[in-house]
């Protein structure tokens, strides 16, 4: 098989575009990492967040139990009083 000649011009624009396709995609590759390290960033963030809200959540619960017992303290109160003026 014969070897197609190229002209010289030809030749050096084909490795001009060859060069700026392989930076392209350096900074294809570059940006790719970005994303990924983003990536892993905000899943470490959600699992930070998911954390907080758990206590929070535990938080409130506790509260929301005293609020119940307090609340059923004032009525055994109020009941008691209530039957000391009967007697």
């Amino acid at each position: 098989m014969a070897e197609i000649e190229i002209p010289f011009a030809l030749e050096m624009r084909l490795n001009s575009i060859d060069g700026e396709l392989k930076a392209i995609n350096t900074r294809i590759d570059g940006t790719n990492t970005k994303i990924d390290a983003l990536d892993t960033k905000m899943d470490s963030m959600k699992s930070e967040l998911r954390s907080e809200i758990k206590v929070v959540d535990t938080k409130v619960e506790h509260l929301d139990k005293k609020l119940d017992t307090d609340r059923r303290m004032a009525i055994l109160e109020t009941k008691v009083k209530e039957l000391e003026r009967k007697q």
